[in-house]
């Protein structure tokens, strides 16, 4: 059987039917049925607006009663994730929505190799404990596989609450869009903007670059180098790269804009072309996408170039690099109120943007 636009519906051999296809000793008949639809969906089986099998059909293909499978359609519809339509079947649901249905977890998918990682994360379940709420951490090593099978298995067990710290470059945007299908609420943290299926929270990155710019200027620098990432993708990189090309053109300041890899010997790269990225270092400020890439150029430069980061990290403070500090734990009560409207507001949800603005530390004189 296949849907409206020729993908593969259920059921998939025995042996290929993916994660969660058996059913578990504790799981009922009802939620086995309803988990095999919901991670048909993820995977692509159906898209929004497919027709679905009929209750007999579904009976047959997952060797059910025909009482066990209206119990499954009966709570997926309740929860919108699908629809009937009287006389012509049953549909997966177009709306794009929120989870109405109250709930006091959230899941935190995340890498714990960002430097400031676990100060969003003591941040995050700092302000769901004044909730009595529960926070869930999966781990994903900005891995896009694991990004994927992380959310995948949340959902399957139940969890409707996500805060997504993307990787960047290949992440599974298909299958988060999927996710807001089957009534997922999601609110994207830093790096990568989600469009119209979850919020964003994130630094205000123009602020953060102006402000570092305007000290540079007050440190009485004329001449501009920003040093951003190649390989990431990152929206936030983006807009702090975007930022600096404006304000240095609209101020009518010399400037040039460099990469390094995200990923490697970034140290290595920026020795390797000291000489033509620092020949005028004496009034020259190079403003970095992040206090990582500021560290590297402070060590690679002895101490003689000026230096500016985004982040506040401890070691970027104590070396005397001017940074702007990422306010986690205003960002971490953000995302969780975003996710609690989300809630709230069900099939009235729209999409938001919300950007937080960060403190400037200045170099210690």
């Amino acid at each position: 059987m296949t849907s409206s636009n020729g993908s593969t519906l259920l059921p998939r051999p025995r042996d290929a039917r993916g994660p969660g296809a058996a059913r578990s000793a504790t799981q009922t008949k009802t939620d086995y049925v309803r988990n095999r639809i919901f991670r048909a969906i993820l995977r692509g089986d159906y898209g929004p607006g497919d027709k679905i099998p009929t209750e007999r059909e579904m009976e047959r293909l997952t060797r059910t009663s025909r009482v066990t499978v209206r119990r499954a359609y009966a709570d997926l519809e309740r929860s919108g994730v699908m629809e009937r339509r009287q006389g012509r079947g049953t549909y997966i649901a177009t709306a794009v929505r929120g989870h109405a249905q109250a709930a006091r977890e959230i899941a935190l998918l995340a890498s714990v190799r960002d430097p400031f990682a676990l100060e969003f994360i003591q941040a995050l379940e700092t302000s769901l404990n004044v909730q009595d709420a529960l926070l869930i951490l999966k781990i994903t090593e900005q891995d896009p596989r694991k990004e994927e099978e992380a959310a995948i298995d949340l959902v399957g067990k139940g969890i409707r609450n996500l805060v997504i710290w993307p990787s960047g470059g290949g992440f599974p945007t298909d299958t988060f869009r999927r996710l807001r299908i089957v009534g997922t609420n999601m609110v994207f943290f830093d790096r990568m903007l989600p469009g119209p299926y979850a919020d964003f929270v994130g630094l205000d990155n123009r602020q953060a670059v102006v402000a570092l710019l305007k000290e540079a200027l007050r440190n009485g620098r004329e001449r501009f180098l920003f040093i951003s990432h190649k390989g990431l993708e990152a929206d936030s990189d983006r807009q702090r790269e975007e930022a600096f090309r404006l304000y240095c053109e609209r101020q009518g300041l010399p400037h040039r804009m460099v990469r390094v890899p995200w990923r490697g010997d970034i140290l290595g790269a920026i020795r390797r072309h000291r000489r033509a990225w620092f020949v005028e270092a004496k009034n020259q400020a190079v403003i970095c996408v992040n206090d990582a890439v500021a560290l590297h150029v402070k060590s690679a430069g002895g101490g003689k170039i000026d230096v500016y980061g985004i982040d506040g990290l401890p070691e970027a403070r104590a070396a005397g690099i001017p940074t702007c500090e990422q306010p986690m734990k205003a960002m971490a009560r953000k995302a969780i109120e975003l996710l609690w409207a989300q809630q709230q507001q069900s099939t009235k949800w729209k999409a938001r943007q919300v950007y937080c603005r960060g403190r400037l530390i200045r170099r210690k004189t």
